[in-house]
């Protein structure tokens, strides 16, 4: 028994002589990571090393959630990270090199992302109580262009709080979805009309829904009877050979966009853009110039439009 004994004593020391407490990964792993972030940072002298692991931390959150670099609280929780531990690398024989480990508690972030959240889903439910004042598919628009901006800064704390969270998931979800879908839900009701005469318009008849669709308002064809507001693009194509540049074809393209409020019988906005391209190819001159055409036209209809909403 005591030879049993003294033969476990050996392989347990012989298992531990084995294990490199040197490295990072030992290190961190006396952290719980569900109550914990850590992060290591490595450097030639202590102070850089300890500098490197709180700048890689920093830059974590940046990476995960791009839109976080103007995010005021990400200060605000790196001010609560800590070094807690710094060792040398004894491995490295030409140079000293030194490790460090940044860590952070996540309830303190949880708690920094609260606040702000709390204040934004306040905003927004304010908002969302106007809108759900009225059935008028207009009224309440002012509303809904107001929750816009509030919606995408709580993603970005949302975004933030599922990444450093104990439990990675979001901070009240439900709340938050029910403004956004009411948000979405009256924008979509607002359904547009788009009406494109010309040759070659499916490419800019193709430009424009998806610019209208990003607003999140629904398009619609010209036959449906719900549609309140209407895009109409009259566009015209005029190919040429190009007297400076020899061999190329080129294709000017115009187009003349007024956009109607239909339930008023009123036409709010009338502008023209014009575009052209020169290629080897008619076609191909055609559909870049048409694309260029799509694309300053679509830009107009957004700003015009949505300012025209803003209103009612």
């Amino acid at each position: 028994m005591k030879k049993i004994t003294i033969l476990l004593a050996a392989l347990g020391l012989a298992a531990c002589a084995g294990i490199n407490k040197n490295t990072v990964s030992y290190q961190m792993a006396k952290y719980d990571q569900t109550i914990y972030y850590v992060v290591a940072g490595e450097g030639a002298e202590k102070e850089l090393a300890a500098e490197n692991a709180l700048a890689n931390m920093r830059q974590s959150f940046y990476q995960n959630v791009p839109a976080s670099k103007d995010l005021e609280q990400i200060k605000d929780i790196m001010a609560n990270a800590s070094v807690e531990k710094i060792w040398r690398d004894k491995s490295s024989k030409e140079q000293k090199k030194y490790f460090a480990l940044a860590v952070l508690k996540r309830q303190t972030a949880e708690l920094i992302l609260q606040v702000p959240a709390n204040a934004l889903d306040a905003r927004l439910g304010a908002l969302a109580a106007q809108l759900q004042a009225t059935e008028d598919k207009f009224a309440g628009l002012r509303a809904a262009f107001s929750m816009q901006p509030l919606i995408e800064q709580r993603n970005v704390i949302q975004d933030v709080y599922v990444f450093v969270s104990e439990t990675q998931a979001g901070y009240e979800t439900q709340r938050f979805e029910n403004y956004k879908k009411l948000y979405n839900d009256r924008l979509a009701s607002v359904k547009v009309a788009a009406i494109v005469r010309g040759e070659e318009n499916a490419v800019l008849l193709s430009l424009i829904t998806d610019a209208v669709n990003q607003m999140g308002l629904s398009v619609v064809d010209s036959e449906n009877a719900g549609a309140l507001l209407s895009v109409e693009v009259d566009a015209q194509v005029d190919g040429y050979g190009s007297e400076r540049l020899k061999g190329l074809v080129w294709a000017a393209t115009s187009a003349a966009v007024s956009l109607r409020d239909l339930q008023a019988g009123t036409t709010f906005a009338r502008f023209n853009v014009y575009d052209r391209a020169g290629t080897g190819r008619k076609a191909d001159s055609l559909r870049k110039s048409m694309e260029g055409v799509g694309k300053k036209a679509s830009a107009e209809i957004v700003k015009r439009m949505t300012d025209y909403l803003k209103t009612k």
